[in-house]
């Protein structure tokens, strides 16, 4: 039995799932109403791995990098070999010289999780002035150390990290229009909806029910984080590390969005 798990009245169908889930299995989980209540929560502030979900922040961070007349979206980029690297992503079998938009750029970041892409757009901004900016606002497990896939990086120790405490505060300001103005927060959110990979949270939700989220994937942690377009709109944010393979781990965070969604956003 996960024993660390918050109770709240209400939530019989996912207590039971969360009372018969694997013991071995990590999981940490937070889901939130509009107004930032907690509807249930499991290790919320647990610093882990973040794989893609980083993703999420680095996108505001950039539309406010826009705002403030810094970086424009029809600002052009002419694709360089050394800017390739593999997983995710289209970008990576374009040509050397091909030309695009960082509005494509931050697009493509979130549609495929394009790495190519999100290295780009990370060079643009700077790796230590996104940090700092996360450390101003408070986010403490929150870190950008590196960037997609540099494996040097990561054998030294450099990862990036997120709480899913952290995400769910991140996604409620940016929903509140505390982060950006309406039209870039407008903006940020739909490129959330267009997220691709619909393998985790928006699994088993409903045709028509809307999700902007972003999933993150590494080989030893899965996890996906976004807000739930419900009657009642629900912030949620699950990690799920020690699984035996991705499918497992999917089902996990999907079934947790389906009790979510019955349970508190109809």
């Amino acid at each position: 039995m996960l024993t660390s798990f918050y109770p709240v009245s209400g939530q019989q169908l996912l207590n039971k799932y969360l009372d018969n889930l694997d013991p071995t299995i990590k999981l940490s989980f937070i889901i939130q109403d509009q107004e930032g209540e907690v509807l249930s929560k499991l290790n919320a502030d647990k610093k882990s791995p973040s794989a893609s979900i980083i993703k999420i922040p680095l996108l505001i961070y950039f539309m406010k990098n826009v705002e403030e007349g810094l970086i424009s979206l029809n600002d052009s980029y002419q694709l360089k070999s050394s800017d390739k690297v593999g997983g995710s992503g289209e970008l990576q079998f374009k040509p050397s010289g091909f030309s695009v938009t960082y509005e494509y750029l931050a697009k493509e970041m979130i549609r495929v999780s394009d790495n190519t892409a999100t290295n780009i757009i990370i060079r643009r901004l700077g790796l230590k002035p996104f940090q700092d900016w996360l450390k101003a606002k408070g986010y403490i497990h929150t870190q950008l150390n590196r960037y997609m896939m540099d494996f040097e990086a990561i054998e030294k120790g450099q990862q990036n990290y997120l709480s899913p405490k952290e995400m769910n505060r991140l996604l409620l300001t940016l929903y509140d229009g505390d982060l950006l103005t309406k039209t870039s927060s407008l903006k940020v959110i739909n490129y959330l909806k267009n997220c691709e990979d619909n393998r985790a949270l928006p699994h088993q939700i409903p045709d028509g029910v809307a999700i902007a989220h972003k999933t993150g994937t590494l080989d030893y942690v899965r996890g996906d984080a976004g807000i739930i377009f419900g009657k009642k709109p629900i912030f949620i944010t699950v990690l799920v590390e020690n699984f035996s393979e991705i499918p497992e781990a999917d089902s996990i965070i999907s079934t947790i969005g389906k009790l979510a969604y019955l349970e508190f956003s109809r």
